[in-house]
């Protein structure tokens, strides 16, 4: 039976089709999922960052949206400086990363949802039952509003397994507004002749 880390696994290579980052034994699942069970190449990096990196250089050269990944603690800490980067810079991108257990933290982990939410990301956290459709509505977030995302996998859930995956929609991306057409004749033309008559434009 397929677990939750692979539901996450499955449901993000049907929109992403490459995965950068730096294993742990918090995303070992969802790795081993990704290698195994589905068409997205996975490429190691040396260090936690480069995975983000790799990912905001995949869509910048591609524009295609792609994952990175890490483990959870400090492993997740290494990723911070350049998740606050595609933030700044509107990069949307999923960063699949492993958690603390839902029973609480341990000595060894840091509150990941308030460090992504210091530089501007938000975090989605899949549960036992839902993992499919919460990283529907991750990658439908960092699209919408072009921003990275965190989709986070808590250690004592990775490896549930979860029953067969679900058909998950596909996202939702509002298409950009037309202009109407009394701004577009009308005020477009005024806003050109104040410029054009301006002495200092």
């Amino acid at each position: 039976m397929p677990t939750v880390s692979a539901h996450v696994a499955l449901t993000l290579a049907q929109h992403i089709d490459a995965v950068f980052g730096v294993m742990g034994n918090g995303n070992a699942y969802f790795l081993d999922a990704i290698e195994t069970q589905t068409d997205a190449v996975f490429t190691a990096v040396r260090h936690e960052q480069g995975a983000v990196v790799a990912a905001d250089a995949h869509f910048r050269a591609s524009g295609r949206i792609a994952a990175g990944t890490s483990t959870y603690g400090a492993g997740f800490t290494n990723t911070l400086t350049a998740l606050a980067e595609a933030v700044q810079a509107h990069v949307p991108l999923v960063l699949v990363v492993g958690d603390e257990p839902t029973s609480g933290p341990r000595p060894w982990d840091v509150d990941q949802i308030a460090l992504a939410s210091a530089v501007g990301a938000r975090t989605y956290t899949v549960g036992h039952a839902d993992a499919a459709a919460t990283t529907v509505i991750a990658i439908e977030h960092a699209l919408t509003y072009r921003v990275p995302v965190v989709l986070a996998i808590p250690y004592d859930v990775a490896s549930f397994e979860a029953g067969a995956v679900p058909e998950a929609p596909m996202p939702r991306i509002p298409a950009p507004l037309a202009p109407r057409g009394e701004f577009a004749e009308g005020t477009l033309s005024e806003i050109a002749a104040a410029l054009a008559g301006a002495s200092r434009p």
